[in-house]
């Protein structure tokens, strides 16, 4: 991890390449409806230029993928985790009935991705594009950027406003060049994964899994309760109704630096999962863990199994 780096996140503005990110162009008159069944959060609700998170779900309620999704005026633009792409291309495809009119499209072809995080992100943006960046979580418009047309949508933050750009692909050097004339510069994976597991956000392979289901990883703002039936729907609301997870995603206040992944226990009892550790500049050794729900009390001390290491529960996000 780079400190330097790190440190910019939190006070600057960083750009990370996130090209390995799957990106699809749904288009057709039934696109929504498509999208709507077969995962977790209201898609037909989304108007050109809104978006929300949304969770593929397997018929039992699991993890497939964690989904961006953008409505443009003719599309929606779907992301995915990194190198995702294909797994979910072929898993919307292979989901399209013959009546219904959904054409997709492999965006990656055409348009490259970046992510702008970082306290003066949204001022790095007013400079190159001329005007101030207003929009809701997900949110997407057009714009430029050193000649460049461009899609740009908020995102959830890391260090404070974060941003996503959807370059074409001819244009991708040209933006990047000028993001990082203007001030921002490149944040690597290592660096990126500790401001990850501070925020507590999942990542695919690690916290997003079909070990796991969306209500047990805490991404309450990509299900919806009130939406009719999608896959996996019973379980997951037989789950909220009744209030019982058998885990929950917490972070671990650790005694010292330990490897991932790792059992975790509790009075010779399995307690769970421990998934991502890091060492955090701010917080020292950290974790996240699905913990089962008897321990996930924060201030609850658990074991990581055949380490002496410790790690006391916290709520996520972790906190100063």
């Amino acid at each position: 991890m780079d400190r330097d780096t790190y440190a910019g996140a939190l006070e600057r503005a960083v750009i990370a390449d996130e090209r390995t990110a799957g990106r699809i162009f749904m288009r057709g008159r039934d696109r929504a409806a498509l999208l709507h069944r077969l995962s977790t959060n209201d898609i037909e609700r989304l108007k050109p230029g809104e978006g929300t998170l949304t969770v593929l779900t397997t018929p039992i309620g699991r993890i497939i993928d964690l989904l961006t999704v953008h409505a443009l005026n003719d599309a929606l633009l779907i992301v995915t985790s990194p190198d995702q792409g294909p797994p979910v291309f072929g898993h919307l495809r292979r989901n399209i009935f013959f009546n219904d009119q959904v054409t997709l499209d492999a965006a990656g072809r055409t348009h490259a991705q970046l992510a702008l995080y970082g306290p003066q992100a949204a001022r790095l943006i007013a400079e190159l594009t001329g005007a101030a960046v207003d929009l809701p979580l997900h949110g997407i418009t057009t714009t430029a950027i050193a000649g460049v047309s461009l899609l740009i949508a908020r995102r959830k933050p890391i260090g404070g406003d974060s941003f996503t750009l959807y370059v074409p692909s001819d244009g991708y050097d040209a933006v990047q060049a000028a993001l990082l004339a203007a001030g921002a510069t490149p944040i690597d994976g290592d660096t990126l994964d500790v401001l990850r597991i501070e925020r507590g956000y999942g990542a695919f392979g690690r916290e997003l899994s079909q070990e796991y289901i969306p209500l047990e990883t805490g991404l309450l703002d990509a299900v919806s309760f009130s939406k009719g039936c999608y896959v996996g729907q019973e379980i997951i609301a037989r789950m909220e109704s009744r209030g019982r997870l058998a885990k929950r995603l917490c972070g671990l206040q650790l005694s010292q630096p330990v490897a991932s992944p790792a059992k975790l226990v509790c009075d010779g009892r399995d307690a769970g999962d421990l998934t991502s550790a890091a060492v955090s500049p701010r917080f020292g050794p950290i974790a996240l863990a699905y913990v089962r729900t008897v321990y996930a009390e924060p201030g609850t001390v658990v074991g990581v199994e055949g380490t002496g290491v410790t790690g006391r529960v916290v709520e996520l996000p972790f906190a100063a």
